[in-house]
C-alpha cells in the first residue's frame, strides 16, 4: 500500500507538470516536490519490505531530484 501511495504522488506530480508546462520546457518546483514525496513512500516500502537494492535505487532517485528542486530554488 505504500508504494501504492508512492507511486500515485509520482503520477499526480507529472500530471501537474504537464499542466503547468504549455508550451514553456520549464521544470516547476511543486513537480519536484510532489515527485520526491513519493519517491521517498517507494524508499520507505523499499527498506521495510527488505528490498534494499530497491530502495538504495530509489533513495538515489531522490537524493538527485533534491539537488535538482536546490538548484532550481536557490541558482
Amino acid at each position: 500500500m505504500i508504494a501504492f501511495i508512492g507511486l500515485t504522488l509520482i503520477i499526480i506530480g507529472w500530471i501537474i507538470q504537464f499542466l503547468l508546462m504549455g508550451k514553456k520546457k520549464k521544470i516547476y518546483a511543486s513537480f519536484i516536490i510532489i515527485y520526491s514525496l513519493g519517491v521517498a513512500f517507494l524508499v520507505y516500502d523499499g527498506f521495510i519490505s527488505g528490498l534494499n537494492s530497491l530502495a538504495i535505487a530509489n533513495l538515489i532517485s531522490l537524493a538527485v531530484s533534491l539537488i535538482v528542486l536546490i538548484k532550481l530554488k536557490f541558482y
